[in-house]
């Protein structure tokens, strides 16, 4: 906090005097009180090290201008998956690692299933004639939506079909809404849904519907989750204009993502691939997005019952759930080819340990231009891997490797990333330390998820770097913003990371292979209305996304803090005393599920386990925190102990598997984290056991419970075998 307190100084001073001599007396000022911090603990390294000078002179490196240029190369062309068009932007990907100094640039290329729009029709035939426009309008102000290349809006993976049929309208689609239209006696069998977007993954809508009998399924944006009703829409604001469209898949990711002809495998030439008919992450019912302004003559002719009042949304009109008034023709069809993909992945050699990977990733498809997501995060990410190249370069080269990874179809399904992990899975276990994710970004909050044991260490780097446009550090921002999220450890409020559900490309690392994650970034898809639209383009990004590029500046910042300090780290900041506490939360959530449910649970069983998982953690911490304050001579001579101390709290995080998988979704190993079945992108923790619960088996709720158990035994197991090797280096110095 001190060194954050010198920046804003020195911030002030540049802004009150603009004359070299003040800024020559600013720069000494801060050279001298940067020599006086270091040589505190930070978490993971040791005193006085080369690697936090490294680290001082992270801050202030990114250049807002660097990153604008990427934004505007990345961003100049619609980019989908699966076209020549994002081949380019692989080119230009690997281009810019080269240059930075990454030691090698490797391209992984994979066959997948990636349909395209062919017929998209959609009619309200009464009780008036509509045909809806389905088409996004360019806006002058912005001469890229003008562009003929541009896909219309649609959902691939939806099923093909001609489908006729009265309407329905179910808010948000999910559980709860069903649970709702059962209590007054409404079926949606044989009718086609309309459903607002939000609150879940949007596959999760269709197949819910399709579970209930629907023959077809809308998605809207309704105005009152991303238009008018949140502010100025395009182009006069941020918000979604009248027809604007949300594009989006819905692959049914709960179940597995990646291909969906080749759960488990990866796709490459030659695999065995399932038939489409075979594939249960496709939906079986034709879907269709739709603007507010194509949905506003369906809602207004919807008759019987006035919807409850949670469910009326922004339009000018009384919702009601609909009857048989209006009637509805969907005709859909895609072209179901299978095309090429490819990832590109730079490597940053480290100089001790080059096997050992800190890897951090951002797709690069989009749905059009995809100037905010994905093109913003990914600009950024190119900044980070050009400061960090810098300073290897001028001799500060990481202990360990640093991968930074541009995925392919991350849209269609986490597409890339999934046949990447499903690929090398045994070369990536073990020797990926951590994960992080970098998604897109906007100005907007700044928010976390990620496995507990990675939460002291991102709140003490967030305290490093300044938020955009404030005086207050971004862990100071966040802790505001997140309030009833915090946690209080050795005196010091720490804001608490929230469970990694669906949604982007940490699932294989984090579900499948049980590699430490994390992901984080400055706002999401709640926070603008260009979201996966023709208007996600660099006009939008430059009026409003980022206008001056300064949070882009910030999250380089943090992004190469976190980076070089997991692959500097003498012992690896990996704290599973935080993670126990986690689980305690989860723990106690579990026993009110099964309160709700009446289903008999073994609750001490599992608070046992985990109170030994405790016990384990906090004396393994006491045992790196001594190793962390050891001279570099001494932990040199325990150079192979520590090793062996770093791998097994890797490994503490893949002892949360099991090699089973969940029930009826046997892709999700991980027996803490897993998306919600019937909520997608949110977490669903202790999920074997939850959703046996829900389903009212004792069973399968006792032999989850027995899962849940051995797993927590498992890295109590590794981290006891762990505190054994730190008591061991400990005793030798």
């Amino acid at each position: 906090m001190f060194r954050l307190m010198l920046r804003r100084l020195i911030s002030k001073v540049r802004k009150t005097f603009r004359f070299g001599g003040i800024l020559l007396l600013s720069c000494l000022v801060l050279v001298i009180a940067i020599k006086q911090v270091q040589g505190k603990n930070l978490p993971g390294l040791t005193t006085a090290s080369a690697q936090e000078q490294a680290l001082e002179q992270l801050i202030g490196k990114p250049i807002a201008q660097q990153i604008e240029t990427h934004v505007r190369a990345l961003a100049s062309k619609p980019h989908e998956a699966g076209t020549d068009a994002n081949t380019k932007t692989a080119q230009y990907y690997a281009k810019k690692l080269r240059e930075y100094g990454f030691d090698e640039v490797i391209f992984n290329r994979y066959e997948v299933l990636l349909p395209r729009p062919v017929k998209r029709e959609v009619t309200l035939l009464q009780p008036e004639s509509y045909n809806l426009k389905l088409i996004e309008p360019p806006i002058p102000s912005d001469p890229d939506s003008y562009n003929q290349a541009l896909l219309p809006p649609f959902n691939p993976y939806a099923a093909d079909g001609d489908v006729t049929a009265p309407v329905v309208y179910v808010n948000y689609g999910l559980s709860e809404d069903y649970a709702v239209l059962d209590s007054m006696g409404i079926s949606v069998k044989g009718k086609i849904v309309i459903a607002r977007y939000g609150r879940s993954w949007r596959g999760v809508k269709s197949r819910l519907a399709a579970q209930r009998g629907a023959v077809g399924c809308l998605l809207y944006s309704d105005p009152a989750d991303d238009g008018y009703v949140k502010g100025k829409v395009i182009p006069e604001g941020k918000w979604r204009p009248e027809f604007g469209v949300q594009t989006g898949s819905v692959l049914d990711i709960p179940k597995y993502p990646g291909d969906p002809l080749t759960p488990m495998q990866p796709s490459k030439p030659g695999v065995d691939r399932l038939t489409q008919s075979s594939a249960v992450t496709l939906e079986k019912i034709p879907v269709l997005p739709i603007s507010y302004g194509d949905a506003l003559p369906i809602l207004r002719n919807l008759d019987g019952e006035v919807v409850p009042k949670e469910w009326q949304g922004g339009l000018p009109i009384t919702y009601r759930i609909g009857d048989n008034a209006a009637v509805v023709r969907m005709q859909l069809q895609s072209d179901w080819s299978v095309r090429p993909i490819v990832n590109v992945i730079g490597i940053l050699r480290g100089r001790s340990e080059p096997e050992k990977i800190v890897m951090v990733g951002s797709h690069r498809d989009a749905w059009g231009f995809g100037a905010n997501d994905p093109v913003a995060g990914e600009s950024s990410l190119l900044e980070s891997a050009r400061t960090i190249g810098e300073l290897a370069k001028q001799g500060h080269r990481p202990q360990r490797s640093i991968a930074i990874a541009s995925w392919d179809a991350e849209e269609y399904g986490m597409i890339g990333s999934t046949e990447y992990g499903e690929e090398f899975q045994d070369a990536l276990k073990g020797n990926v330390v951590v994960y992080l994710n970098r998604e897109f970004y906007i100005a907007a909050d700044f928010n976390a998820s990620g496995v507990a044991s990675l939460q002291p260490l991102l709140n003490q780097i967030t305290k490093e770097v300044q938020m955009p446009d404030s005086d207050k550090s971004i862990f100071e921002a966040w802790r505001e913003s997140q309030q009833n999220n915090t946690v209080t450890v050795n005196g010091m409020q720490e804001v608490r990371l929230d469970g990694l559900g669906a949604g982007s490309d940490y699932m294989v690392f984090m579900h499948h292979l049980g590699i430490p994650s994390l992901d984080f970034g400055f706002g999401g898809a709640d926070d603008y209305g260009g979201y996966h639209s023709r208007y996600d383009s660099y006009w939008f990004f430059k009026n409003y996304g980022d206008p001056g590029i300064a949070y882009g500046e910030r999250l380089t910042e943090l992004v190469s803090l976190f980076l070089l300090r997991m692959a500097d780290a003498r012992v690896l900041p990996f704290d599973y005393a935080s993670y126990s506490e986690a689980i305690d939360r989860y723990i106690d959530e579990l026993s009110e599920v099964a309160q709700k449910h009446s289903v008999a649970l073994d609750l001490d069983r599992i608070r046992a386990a985990n109170i030994e998982l405790r016990t384990t953690a906090q004396k393994l911490n006491a045992e790196t925190a001594q190793i962390a304050t050891m001279s570099d001579r001494s932990l040199e001579r325990n150079r192979e102990a520590i090793s062996r101390l770093n791998n097994l709290l890797v490994a503490a995080e893949s002892a949360f598997l099991d090699q089973n998988g969940l029930p009826r979704r046997p892709w999700y190993r991980h027996q803490i984290y897993a998306p919600g079945y019937d909520t997608g992108y949110n977490a669903e923790p202790l999920p074997g056991v939850r959703e046996a619960i829900e389903r009212k088996d004792t069973e399968e709720t006792e032999q989850m419970t027995n899962v849940l158990v051995s797993a927590l035994n498992r890295v109590c197991d590794t981290l006891q075998e762990a505190f054994a090797v730190g008591l061991e280096v400990n005793k030798a110095t």
